[in-house]
């Protein structure tokens, strides 16, 4: 593996670990805004429920307030010991639970679980009321003591502290009714806070999910769709591809054979050059100076012996250092330019010589001219190789025809999978997510929307998955799986499709050989429809003892017929890997084509074995 694979292969690594990275990063805002929002309707909800209690607590307090001004005029009716008694603790749990209440509406209750009231306007409010209520619950409370003290008292003693209750109630009732009104004013801005955030977080989702798609999940499609167009090859494809390389790596191990054989004889090592310890060369062969550096260069380092200078040399220098100090020799065959700037293949070994001290003293550097061997190497290998490559080059070609037939196959079944089946699952999922079941008609219509929904992409999961792989092919035969395919089409275009099995043919033939002509009418009816405007497209099958016959004729527009030509730039690969798949499976394919006329392509297919035919 060279520098530039090793690059390469670090490159898509490094890309697909910021996918990941990416992908993650989505996943945890998605999870942290799903967390956040429910942190904060909850908290919303509970505010709502304490909401409910105050309001209702409020409205009780006009009811105490009504319950003990009743009470206070009953006092006149009732005239008997046992009957003020009974009166009495009336007016004192009334009494006793509006005082209460008061004091929780204002102050917060824990038993309760109201909080504390810290709206300004509300407590002014209250503060407001305070002196009518002080004056009805004193007024009360005194009834109260006087009954205590003598059950049958007479009333006249009692009509100054009814009076006053009587007095202060319409006030009171005023006072409350604009408490109750503050206060469900407030709980109503709440919900509507409550609104406004879950369209916020729904916003904030439909951002992720948006940003997600364009920086993730299109580039992760991509790549994916890149890796399996390298990797994923047709079984069938592959053998017939093997034979041909095989024959071309003996070819090529031939050649190597022959270059082994080469007899030059190898240069000797001898010394170019002297250096101290830290690599600062001081002695130079005159005939290296001559040949490589010239006279009027100067040369400070062994790197600049090799035409290394910057970075590079020092590079060179550490690593050399290194070496040496682990006490081993450096050794390494270079390249570089003689002063005729003629290239140079230079077997170079660096020999440190050690003191009385075991210590480096000097470095001692050798060399072996490979130039005439290595040259007569490659020469020998551009003869062998011409003829490889070009055999590869037409190997390559066929495969490309393949794989460029199989990546606009992938491109097709990803955009359906991707603008049908997924924007409609993400719009199943908005309409589950929008489900309230406390607004019954509107949660049934939204049920018959997800049903009508989840029937649709239960259709299109089907025609995609026809396109893949019809079942119908598989199981019931080459006619069976045409006729299928027309009718599906015909159902989903506006044009009218028609098959005609002329000779009832029924004979299977093997999977490779069905599934190329399937694919070759499948895109034949691709082609007429999309390009063709026929207002009609006939698919006619006939055979004899020896071969089967496929025509699928439109009445279209037509075209030139240099438009069939395989190396015709305008061209695209459609009736390209058509012409490969038919010569795949030892058939023929005919294009037949005029302007405003129509187009007719016929498939000929042997039914004989021939050979690379099973």
């Amino acid at each position: 593996m060279n520098a530039e694979q090793t690059v390469r292969i670090e490159y898509k690594k490094d890309q697909f670990s910021k996918l990941r990275i990416y992908y993650l990063l989505a996943l945890s805002t998605i999870a942290l805004s799903i967390v956040l929002g429910q942190f904060l309707v909850q908290k919303h909800l509970r505010e709502q429920e304490s909401d409910a209690r105050i309001v209702n607590l409020a409205g009780r307090q006009r009811m105490l307030s009504q319950q003990i001004s009743k009470l206070a005029l009953r006092l006149n009716e009732i005239n008997s010991q046992e009957g003020r008694l009974h009166l009495l603790d009336e007016l004192k749990t009334a009494n006793k639970e509006w005082d209460r209440n008061n004091r929780s509406l204002r102050y917060g209750n824990d038993s309760l679980a109201l909080p504390i009231n810290k709206n300004a306007f509300v407590n002014q409010l209250f503060t407001d009321n305070q002196p009518t209520f002080d004056s009805i619950f004193l007024a009360s409370t005194q009834l109260c003591r006087k009954i205590e003290n003598k059950a049958d008292v007479v009333y006249p003693l009692l009509a100054a502290n009814v009076q006053t209750i009587l007095q202060h109630e319409g006030l009171f009732l005023q006072h409350m009714d604009a408490i109750v009104s503050a206060f469900e004013y407030i709980a109503s801005q709440k919900i509507l806070q409550l609104k406004r955030t879950e369209y916020i977080l729904l916003a904030v989702s439909l951002s992720i999910i948006v940003l997600e798609i364009f920086l993730i999940f299109i580039p992760t499609t991509r790549k994916v769709n890149d890796t399996l167009l390298k990797l994923i090859r047709s079984e069938s494809d592959a053998q017939q591809m093997s034979k041909e390389i095989g024959a071309l790596y003996a070819s090529l191990e031939e050649s190597y054979e022959r270059i082994s054989g080469i007899t030059l004889p190898v240069a000797l090592p001898r010394l170019i050059a002297k250096a101290d310890r830290g690599g600062n060369v001081y002695y130079v062969t005159d005939q290296y100076i001559h040949k490589f550096l010239g006279n009027d260069v100067a040369f400070k380092s062994i790197a600049h012996l090799f035409g290394l200078a910057g970075e590079p040399a020092d590079d060179f220098n550490e690593q050399l250092i290194d070496t040496v100090a682990n006490q081993q020799n450096w050794h390494k065959e270079l390249i570089y330019n003689d002063r005729s700037k003629n290239k140079h293949y230079m077997d170079v070994s660096i020999v440190p010589i050690y003191g009385h001290d075991n210590e480096v003293d000097e470095l001692h550097v050798f060399g072996a001219d490979m130039t005439p061997r290595r040259l007569a190497e490659q020469n020998m290998y551009k003869k062998d190789r011409a003829e490889i490559e070009r055999k590869v080059n037409e190997q390559k070609f066929r495969s490309i025809l393949v794989l460029e037939g199989q990546e606009e196959e992938r491109k097709r079944i990803a955009m359906n999978i991707h603008d049908g089946i997924g924007q409609q699952l993400t719009s199943l999922k908005f309409h589950m997510a929008s489900i309230d079941l406390t607004k019954e008609k509107e949660a049934e219509q939204k049920l018959i929307d997800i049903n009508k929904l989840t029937k649709d992409i239960i259709k299109e999961v089907r025609v995609v998955t026809f396109n893949l792989k019809p079942p119908v092919l598989s199981d019931y035969g080459l006619a069976a799986g045409l006729k299928n395919l027309v009718l599906e089409i015909d159902k989903l275009s506006n044009n009218q499709l028609i098959f005609e099995n002329r000779t009832d043919f029924s004979k299977r033939l093997s999977p490779k050989i069905e599934n190329n002509i399937y694919r070759i009418v499948q895109e034949a009816l691709n082609n007429a429809i999309k390009y063709a405007e026929s207002p009609k497209v006939e698919v006619i099958m006939e055979h004899d003892q020896n071969e089967l016959v496929l025509t699928i004729r439109d009445y279209g527009v037509g075209f030139e017929s240099k438009s069939v030509d395989i190396f015709h730039v305008e061209f695209g690969h459609g009736f390209l890997n058509m012409q490969e798949r038919a010569t795949y499976i030892n058939g023929k394919l005919k294009i037949e084509s005029n302007l405003g006329v129509g187009t007719i392509v016929k498939l000929f297919v042997p039914l004989v074995n021939k050979p690379g035919n099973t």
